[in-house]
């Protein structure tokens, strides 16, 4: 079993002679430098703390809530206010660090343009979403109803719509209306959804049949569709296309954009592969969230939410706070099998970084008891947050050591 002595050198110095190796460090910056390690779980601060960031960010993605940097914000758009909020809420420097990595790894992501990303929210499969009429019986007031809906080659929402039904009845006294549309896996404000205004007028000159099969391919249950008292109605004209992506995702697109746009090629079959993934591996998204983005701690659930030619996106839940993280493969891809090659290419580099992790040795058990109960000590300003150490030839990092080409002074964290 591997032994220790301590010996105390003046000046708040002391050595640490442990297998044969020497540790010098001092008591009292540990009360300055172990506090932010000890606070990393929680990562919020009622108040704010001298060398603390007040930089308010998304606690997973590291999304800004406000970008002051006009490089990164030519349009100079306003930010949240966050006030007094916990967002608003002060963290320490190695939080704050990481969530700037974070942010700059996901602001580095290609994605796909907001025409395709809207057009692929339109032509998913058994869409149902809020179409808003103006209120025949209630001048002046608009009528949210839930509706099926699907899109023609241009992306115009169309639908099949009973004449007895409110909505038709507004419709035909006042054709405008606005269609607000989510993304398939919609669980909140971090996720996708697009409105469209325009007018929807009934359907006519012989184009019933084909938007009949159109839907029927859609909406494999709707028998409705056949009734002879149900007609098709459609956004002909559409004025405005307006989209929220999440967070730092908010504008609109114009109305020739999207009509120009794609939906993504992997559309096809994105729910199948999304599915085995979250059934059958979520260990290896945590891996692809934790080794391939950095995302530090414990990660509660993991879920691909969204699949396309660039990437996928995963709904990553830590404690109370919850996020979007985006994977990029590292080449787009069109088809259905080189989807797996992109992710086990994904697997791969996860599997590199782990054996280059895996390389460090753990520091020794009885050198971070000891360095625990240090901080604990009346003369370390009542507690820290960081270590100073010097050892020859190691650098220590949380809980782990590795060989050094020399000997220089390390500032390590200790968890």
């Amino acid at each position: 079993m591997a032994s220790a002595k301590l010996f105390a050198a003046g000046a708040g110095f002391y050595f640490l002679i442990m297998a044969g190796s020497a540790v010098a460090f001092t008591a009292g910056p540990i009360a300055s430098i172990l506090r932010p390690s000890l606070r990393a779980s929680s990562s919020r601060s009622s108040s704010p703390v001298l060398g603390l960031s007040m930089e308010a960010r998304d606690a997973v993605t590291g999304a800004k809530f406000e970008e002051k940097d006009e490089a990164k914000n030519p349009a100079k758009r306003p930010g949240h206010v966050v006030g007094d909020s916990e967002a608003a809420a002060p963290v320490s420097p190695e939080i704050e660090a990481q969530r700037k990595r974070i942010e700059e790894h996901q602001s580095a992501c290609v994605k796909p343009s907001w025409p395709e990303e809207i057009r692929t929210i339109m032509a998913q499969k058994n869409g149902f979403a809020t179409l808003s009429t103006m209120s025949k019986a209630h001048e002046g007031f608009p009528m949210g109803s839930i509706v099926g809906f699907a899109a023609d080659g241009k992306g115009r929402p169309f639908f099949v719509f009973s004449s007895l039904s409110s909505h038709t009845q507004n419709l035909v006294a006042n054709p405008k209306a606005s269609l607000c549309v989510t993304e398939p896996k919609f669980k909140g404000a971090a996720d996708a959804r697009v409105t469209l205004i325009g007018s929807v007028t009934r359907v006519e000159g012989g184009d019933e049949a084909e938007l009949r099969k159109s839907y029927m391919e859609n909406h494999p249950g709707a028998y409705w569709a056949e009734f002879k008292d149900f007609q098709f109605y459609r956004m002909n004209e559409i004025t405005d296309v307006s989209f929220v992506g999440g967070f730092a995702r908010a504008g609109a697109v114009t109305v020739d954009e999207y009509m120009s746009g794609e939906p993504d090629p992997l559309q096809a079959f994105a729910d199948p592969v999304m599915n085995h993934m979250n059934a059958d591996h979520t260990d290896a998204l945590k891996d692809y969230v934790t080794h391939l983005v950095g995302v530090d701690g414990d990660i509660d659930t993991c879920q691909m939410k969204r699949l396309d030619k660039y990437g996928f996106d995963v709904r990553v839940a830590m404690g109370s706070d919850a996020g979007i993280i985006r994977i990029p493969f590292p080449e787009p891809v069109s088809e259905r099998k080189a989807i797996k090659e992109a992710i086990v290419a994904l697997s791969k580099e996860v599997a590199k970084k782990k054996a280059s992790k895996e390389a460090e040795c753990k520091a020794p058990p009885l050198l971070l008891g000891f360095l625990l109960e240090v901080a604990h000590q009346p003369d370390a300003n009542d507690m820290g947050a960081s270590v100073s150490l010097v050892r020859l030839g190691w650098e220590y990092r949380g809980k782990h050591a590795r060989a050094l080409p020399g000997g220089p002074v390390q500032s390590v964290q200790y968890e």
